[in-house]
């Protein structure tokens, strides 16, 4: 069976302007669930919660939750504390993105920081975890590009979605190949 796009999506039901868990404790997480699960697992963290994205052709939503638990259970936390999306399929990441991007859109300063902070963990983690920031740059394109077609939020979506593809290119790329895009887009973009 095929490794396909899982994720689970943990937030905190009262907003703090605070990670809900520590960049070390991230970091013991992230390894626990990349040899459990046996693929690649990628983590963002944010103010906003946690995204766990992973690949694997198994169910782990479930074990990623109770993982998150455990390595709160010093701090006494309750899983009613926590707001928690389990994302089964590609089809579920998507649709559950497309959602939170529209509700980041209502939220300039938010979506500001979000994607700023998002985008610079992903390019730590990119040699790390090329399929899955692969899949997830073509799925958050294709949401982003429905956004712009539906005239939701277009600026600040737009904003971002140009910062993506420069990332992307950035990472995958060589030099000649990536100055050559880059005319190409400024062209397209005169025209």
């Amino acid at each position: 069976m095929e490794s396909t796009l899982k994720s689970v999506f943990i937030s905190a039901k009262n907003y703090k302007k605070q990670l809900i868990i520590p960049h070390n404790e991230v970091s013991a997480l992230h390894t626990f669930l990349k040899n459990a699960i046996n693929n690649e697992v990628v983590i963002v963290n944010t103010n906003l919660g946690l995204d766990i994205y992973y690949l694997s052709s198994s169910l782990c939503g479930n074990l990623i939750k109770n993982s998150f638990f455990l390595i709160n259970s010093k701090k006494h936390l309750s899983a009613d504390q926590f707001r928690i999306t389990i994302c089964d399929s590609a089809e579920d990441v998507n649709s559950f993105t497309k959602k939170s991007f529209l509700q980041l859109g209502r939220m300039p300063l938010i979506f500001t920081s979000y994607t700023k902070s998002m985008l610079h963990q992903f390019n730590e983690n990119f040699s790390d975890n090329k399929r899955i920031i692969a899949a997830l740059f073509v799925l958050w394109q294709h949401v982003l590009e429905e956004l712009c077609k539906e005239q939701q939020h277009t600026q600040k979506i737009s904003h971002f979605r140009g910062l993506l593809q420069e990332a992307f290119i950035e990472k995958n790329y060589d030099s000649v190949f990536k100055e050559l895009i880059k005319d190409s887009v400024a062209l397209l973009r005169c025209n």
